[in-house]
């Protein structure tokens, strides 16, 4: 009897094989081996398992809807990016699903299977901090996939949009070089993803220039949230009181640190100069207003949009898209 719920994933799992291998076997599209043919054929006579070809056929039809999978908190550059999307999804006649991961790898991972399962024509992907090789399981078969903001340079046919993390992350550093801080603390949202790596980089690089040893214990995890910015900001100015600046990641890791500055009874920037990434609504209105640098998330969303369109038409369209970070110059940094 046919196991409920067997997929080719399923399959390949078993068989050790991937899933691009067992649609080959099945649908006889490719020469595979005799030995690897007869495994997988043994498992799919296992499970009595029979492909869905109703489904098969209406995967080769547009059904004019793609997905969008983000992976991070909504602040605000996430949620300009979203907007940006959906905006020129309506533009083009086209569907949008939105499903926020919240860092979970293997959420992200089913996710992304349903969505394949489901039909959409195509997705937008900002990965997790996990493993996501499983997504060569799709890309080798071309389905269309664009990362956008994270990225993952070993993941083959997925073209990419993204900000220059690298030179956002050496501008902000330099800025504050410039106002005479030497000791900067550096607050980023998580690990391994190519954002915070790419701006620690940068960072790394422009207190090289400057003959400034980098210290390891000055970059703390602010967990992308209020509460987590708060934290992290006491526990990087009560471990060191000669840190004279922050360099944070994101708006609501910011906003956290503001009310922890407060708290402790420092002044910005007399005590502790700030430098946030992201342009959230009040930067401008608080006093004293906050130093931001950006990238712009409506550029991004739109072109994300556009190569996946591209790459939905021709499947082996590749163009990799990273545009420049700018400086809103206020008073937290110590200009007047």
């Amino acid at each position: 009897m046919k196991k409920e719920g067997i997929t080719m994933k399923d399959i390949a799992r078993e068989a050790n094989v991937s899933v691009a291998t067992v649609s080959h076997v099945i649908n006889n599209t490719k020469n595979i081996s005799q030995a690897t043919r007869k495994k997988v054929m043994s498992i799919t006579e296992k499970y009595n398992y029979t492909p869905n070809y109703s489904a098969k056929n209406l995967r080769q039809q547009s059904t004019k809807t793609v997905a969008l999978v983000i992976s991070s908190h909504p602040d605000a550059f996430v949620t300009e990016m979203i907007f940006a999307i959906e905006e020129r999804a309506a533009e083009m006649d086209y569907n949008l699903l939105l499903v926020n991961t919240k860092e979970h790898s293997e959420y992200e991972e089913k996710t992304i299977n349903l969505l394949h399962s489901n039909l959409v024509d195509g997705i937008i992907l900002s990965p997790t901090s996990g493993d996501i090789q499983y997504l060569q399981n799709y890309t080798k078969d071309k389905f269309p996939i664009v990362m956008v903001n994270r990225y993952d340079d070993s993941i083959e046919n997925i073209p990419r949009v993204t900000g220059d993390n690298f030179q956002l992350g050496y501008d902000a550093t330099m800025h504050l070089l410039d106002h005479g801080h030497e000791k900067i603390g550096f607050i980023y949202t998580y690990p391994d993803v190519s954002t915070t790596e790419d701006r620690i980089k940068g960072h790394h690089e422009a207190l090289k220039q400057a003959n400034i040893p980098f210290d390891q214990e000055l970059i703390i995890q602010g967990f992308a949230h209020i509460d987590g910015g708060a934290a992290a900001t006491k526990e990087l100015l009560m471990k060191n009181n000669r840190i004279t600046a922050l360099f944070i990641q994101n708006d609501l890791m910011t906003i956290g640190a503001l009310d922890a500055i407060k708290e402790m009874n420092l002044r910005i920037p007399d005590d502790i100069a700030i430098i946030g990434f992201g342009e959230f609504s009040a930067s401008h209105i608080v006093d004293p207003s906050i130093t931001t640098i950006v990238l712009p998330p409506e550029t991004i969303g739109k072109t994300a949009f556009d190569i996946l369109l591209n790459k939905m038409n021709n499947p082996d369209y590749m163009n990799h898209v990273e545009l420049p970070p700018f400086m809103n110059i206020r008073k937290s940094c110590g200009c007047q």
